[in-house]
């Protein structure tokens, strides 16, 4: 019989959560405290598709396998989520290197060298994935994209293959098989999501270690920007649900196909915690500590965009706006 349980219940509690931030990034919006054409965007979008998982989780809370398509969409949802999450910590960090590094460029984003082909740039990207770093080695950035896309696509693909087996008997030849491959596809993309986390914290410590060596925009050395000890704070929840993810992937006691970790109404208890406390938390409290990366950044420099193949003032000397420069 449909209710409410302790799973629509932790659903609830984190779409107040998210709502939260939703209404705080909108007022930031609004009110042109940030732009739309920033890092925040991406990061305004990962709160949307969360608002809208925890809803669907919701629905699934209350009315259980009467309605699938809502467990279905919940996990689709949260999935979306995890990988916005993910390239929101990516964005963030080039745009501190963007905004604070005296050359005003990111060395893991370039900008791009005059006259480049933009259309023939995309097929490349569209068709060779992350071998398309192969052609455009300038920009390290576009192979890991690439690579966290495809591995998006893997855990998509994996989940929603094992939407028509029948787990009522799970040593049926069908379902060994739609559990097998799901598995494969899953753990995949797991491991490049996991192995991209890896990275993250190679660069943030990297980039620590400039800073400290080199300054800032505050002109500033041998300390470290405020913002670098966020971001190394945020990866931090990123590593545990990424590990997580690995394992709700791999070990079929975690995973949501699992017969055992279901009752009549939903999830069981375990499960519910588990989930919530290794998936959706780690998530939200990234995202929290993503966003007070705005206290942080409210001191820096305008970003300036370069035209006509510029590079900037070079190594030495912080960029700043001339007649071939527009700052934004």
């Amino acid at each position: 019989m449909p209710g409410f349980t302790g799973e629509a219940g932790a659903a609830l509690a984190f779409l107040i959560g998210y709502l939260a931030i939703f209404v705080w990034m909108l007022f930031l919006f609004l009110t042109q405290r940030i732009k739309w054409a920033s890092r925040y965007t991406l990061l305004f979008f990962h709160v949307t598709i969360r608002v809208a998982s925890q809803a669907c989780g919701i629905g699934f809370g209350i009315l259980g396998f009467t309605n699938t398509n809502l467990f279905l969409a919940f996990l689709i949802l949260s999935a979306e989520g995890y990988f916005s999450l993910v390239l929101c910590a990516f964005r963030f960090l080039i745009s501190w290197q963007q905004h604070n590094l005296l050359s005003g460029q990111s060395w893991l984003e370039p900008p791009d060298p005059p006259n480049t082909n933009r259309s023939r740039r995309f097929f490349a990207f569209l068709f060779l994935g992350p071998f398309a770093f192969i052609l455009y080695p300038r920009n390290p950035m576009v192979g890991l994209h690439s690579a966290l896309l495809l591995a998006n696509v893997c855990i998509i693909i994996g989940g929603s293959y094992l939407a028509g087996a029948d787990y009522s008997d799970p040593d049926l030849p069908d379902t060994k098989r739609r559990l097998q491959i799901s598995k494969i596809t899953r753990t995949t993309g797991q491991s490049v999501f996991l192995l991209g986390n890896a990275l993250l914290l190679v660069l943030i410590l990297a980039t620590m270690r400039n800073n400290r060596r080199d300054g800032d925009s505050r002109s500033k050395t041998g300390t470290i920007h405020p913002t670098l000890w966020l971001l190394l704070l945020a990866w931090f929840p990123l590593i545990v649900r990424g590990v997580f993810g690995i394992l709700q992937a791999a070990v079929y006691s975690l995973s949501y196909f699992n017969p055992a970790n279901y009752r009549a109404s939903g999830f069981t208890h375990r499960f519910t915690i588990i989930e919530y406390l290794l998936g959706v938390l780690t998530e939200w409290l990234a995202c929290v500590i993503l966003n007070l990366t705005f206290f942080t950044s409210m001191r820096d420099p305008k970003r300036v965009k370069l035209q006509n193949g510029d590079e900037g003032a070079g190594d030495h000397g912080l960029a700043h706006p001339h007649k071939n420069q527009v700052a934004i």
